[in-house]
């Protein structure tokens, strides 16, 4: 006797793990790849200082 394997169709969950995988992975190349300017943090005492 032949069995037939039935077709296995992908859940959405599968779909949204790929999707915040993929998300995660562009985040972190574009942290580490991005200029360093982009990411300065002043210090709290910079932003209250007026002139």
């Amino acid at each position: 006797m032949t069995q037939v394997l039935p077709t296995r169709s992908r859940p959405n969950r599968n779909y949204a793990a790929v999707a915040l995988f993929l998300a995660v992975y562009v985040g972190v190349l574009v942290f580490v790849f991005a200029p360093k300017d982009m990411f300065a943090v002043q210090s709290p005492t910079a932003l209250l200082q007026t002139d």
